[in-house]
């Protein structure tokens, strides 16, 4: 069973850290048509995931203003996830 603490697809989530700063951008992007398209918490929660791990990653040359505002893209599309943990699991082990 999925952990929903750490995360509904912590597989996904180890593969984050491979991704270069544009892939990542990319990933942003296109989650953000998604979501568009579907309201959806977990696609929400990926959002969060993309956008912290672009703010740290070693090779973003982002300004410390832009890493700035992807922390507070995170923190706001933290929120739009936050929904009760028996939904998303249950979304997460639709996709599995």
């Amino acid at each position: 069973m999925t952990n929903i603490a750490t995360s509904p697809r912590a597989d996904a989530l180890d593969a984050l850290e491979d991704l270069d700063p544009e892939a990542l951008e990319r990933g942003i992007r296109c989650l953000l048509d998604t979501y568009q398209e579907t309201r959806s918490a977990l696609i929400a929660w990926f959002l969060v995931h993309y956008a912290q791990t672009l703010c740290r990653h070693p090779d973003y040359e982002g300004s410390d203003e832009e890493r700035c505002a992807w922390r507070r893209v995170s923190a706001q599309w933290r929120w739009l996830a936050q929904v009760p943990a028996t939904g998303l699991r249950r979304t997460a082990e639709d996709l599995a």
